[in-house]
């Protein structure tokens, strides 16, 4: 009780402090919302939207290959049916949030229990081919080390699959058959679009959240080199900005960071995650991502270029006032359509909340 009381106090000092910052130095804070609303707008919005839509519309729908050899063989290397290598596939094209949410929408259909869901959490979270690809390797300043981390961090997804394999035979999911769609096209397309709304909000809260903390960090710890390698394990992009060591970046791809995690959990829909398991399935996945690229780089003797001081990563979004404009308007309409497809009970704060 004594220790609890204690935290609560701490929490408290924290927020306050907080406050008190963003009154003192409300410029910093209009920075990182600046920043983390052009991100939304500029990336989240337009790449992860509509592949939620998609990708939830077609749960609902039913889709399905019906063969038996093919389902064979993913049950005998994943442990699989076709409903789980549907959502680990697609965790591997649409990004980080993406396979949280499919398995979000698989455990709601009871097509996984709450153990599987955990197991697959472990291996389903991985950054997107064109981040790593074309954000990682631009800053790298090697298209080919970009390449080199996709490979290196996929491979080891799908190790921890193959590991986790065993598990999920043994698991009651495997066996449970889908269940028809009740829905129709029209209302099944309703409900996915009112659920990416409400997901894209909580992923742009969180986005906002850390561009701010980020903000901050930068302005009174800039030159405090350990600082920025700790906020590399807070927040990917902080990572590109201060890390050069192509190993550590391999691992913190696979680690994916605490507002990834946030993100992640929000997209959990109330179903109880397993915090230790998913934390250790983020150190098992940056560990063996980290491993694999000494190897490749080792095996295909791939030069590392000695970088500047400068790394050139795009960090200052361009926030002019039309930028903030289009960004703000864009949130101010998802949020319009949140309300009105949530049942009104004629109170603001009820409704809002």
């Amino acid at each position: 009780m004594v220790i609890f009381l204690k935290l609560k106090k701490t929490t408290v000092i924290l927020l306050g402090v907080a406050l008190v910052l963003q009154i003192i130095f409300s410029d910093i804070t209009k920075t990182g919302v600046a920043r983390g609303l052009l991100i939304c707008a500029n990336v989240i919005i337009p790449s992860l939207f509509p592949f939620m839509i998609c990708v939830t519309l077609l749960i609902k729908l039913g889709f399905e290959i019906k063969n038996k050899y093919f389902n064979r063989i993913l049950y005998k290397m994943f442990g699989h049916n076709f409903d789980m290598f549907f959502a680990f596939l697609l965790s591997m094209i649409g990004g980080y949030p993406i396979g949280a949410k499919m398995i979000n929408e698989l455990y709601k259909k009871e097509i996984l229990n709450n153990k599987s869901a955990d197991l697959m959490l472990n291996y389903c979270v991985n950054a997107g081919p064109a981040f790593i690809v074309c954000v990682v390797g631009n800053t790298l300043h090697s298209k080919e080390l970009g390449y080199v981390l996709l490979i290196s961090h996929l491979l080891s997804s799908v190790a921890i699959a193959v590991l986790h394999s065993f598990k999920l035979r043994q698991s009651d999911s495997t066996k449970i058959k889908r269940k028809n769609a009740a829905l129709s096209f029209s209302n099944s397309f309703v409900e996915s679009v009112n659920d990416a709304t409400k997901n894209i909000l909580n992923i742009c809260g969180f986005i906002i959240i850390f561009s701010i903390l980020n903000a901050y960090i930068d302005y009174f710890f800039k030159d405090l080199t350990f600082i920025n390698y700790i906020m590399g394990f807070v927040e990917i992009t902080t990572a590109l900005e201060n890390i050069k060591n192509v190993y550590l970046l391999s691992f913190l791809l696979g680690f994916a960071g605490v507002s990834i995690w946030c993100q992640i959990f929000s997209l959990s829909g109330g179903r109880k995650v397993n915090i230790g398991r998913f934390i250790v399935g983020r150190l098992l996945h940056g560990g063996i991502s980290a491993i694999i690229t000494k190897i490749i780089l080792g095996f295909f003797k791939i030069k590392i270029s000695t970088f500047s001081n400068k790394i050139n990563y795009v960090k200052e979004y361009s926030s002019s006032n039309v930028a903030l404009l289009i960004s703000m308007g864009i949130m101010l309409v998802i949020f319009m359509i949140f309300l009105y497809t949530k049942n009104n009970s004629g109170k603001i704060i009820d409704d809002v909340i």
